[in-house]
């Protein structure tokens, strides 16, 4: 029987530069969880639920005592080849990248900086985990993108040949998609590293994310 392989991708901050509330910063994480991995991170989500008493949508990332309940199980998951993740991240003032600033290469394009970040984090994470399923499924938190944006993104994807065939890209709210929210809990741990914000102890809870550092990234 062929096996799938799900990726889950979500964002900390917004793409945006220096408007009102625009976060300094912006990172994106990639959760791949194999078929057999799905029943362990589905017992995690529900024993966290459990510890937190949280009966709809996880919103807030773990803090204090809790952070290290959370993670552990995440990190014998990854022993174990259930899951893997990747992380990128970047500052925006010393970002050197395309389209995020009107200064930047190419211009300000919001989208197009998602996009090109959305390349960088797949290109980094299969670099370290090259697939070994041709079925693999990647699955966005939904965010308000025009249908012309998210053929956009399709087509970038998929002609990139430095990246694997997708069988499926697709967009869903993580409302009613536990894996999406465990990828929104670990990105905004992620941020707080990039925000120099972690300590030692708290940032080797964080060892089983692979990361990198994006902001002197040139467009290729």
């Amino acid at each position: 029987m062929s096996t799938t392989t799900y990726l889950f991708i979500d964002e900390s901050g917004d793409p945006g530069h220096g408007e009102g509330d625009s976060s300094s910063y912006y990172a994106e994480l990639v959760l791949q969880i194999s078929d057999e991995g799905f029943p362990g991170v589905i017992r995690h989500v529900n024993n966290w639920r459990y510890i937190k008493g949280y009966p709809g949508e996880m919103k807030r990332p773990p803090r204090g005592p809790h952070m290290e309940i959370f993670l552990r199980p995440l990190l014998e998951l990854q022993r174990n080849a259930a899951i893997s993740c990747s992380s990128i991240y970047l500052i925006k003032e010393a970002y050197t990248g395309p389209y995020l600033k009107v200064t930047s290469p190419k211009g300000e394009n919001p989208i197009l900086f998602r996009n090109f970040v959305h390349r960088q984090l797949l290109e980094y994470h299969f670099s370290l985990h090259p697939p070994v399923t041709n079925n693999i499924e990647l699955v966005f938190d939904r965010f308000e993108m025009s249908h012309d944006a998210l053929k956009n993104l399709e087509d970038y994807l998929r002609n990139n040949i430095r990246l694997p065939s997708f069988k499926y890209i697709t967009h869903a709210d993580s409302l009613y998609v536990d894996a999406l929210q465990v990828a929104n809990q670990l990105v905004n741990l992620v941020s707080d590293i990039a925000l120099g914000q972690v300590s030692p102890e708290r940032r080797g809870l964080l060892g089983f994310i692979s990361m990198k550092d994006i902001t002197r990234i040139q467009k290729q």
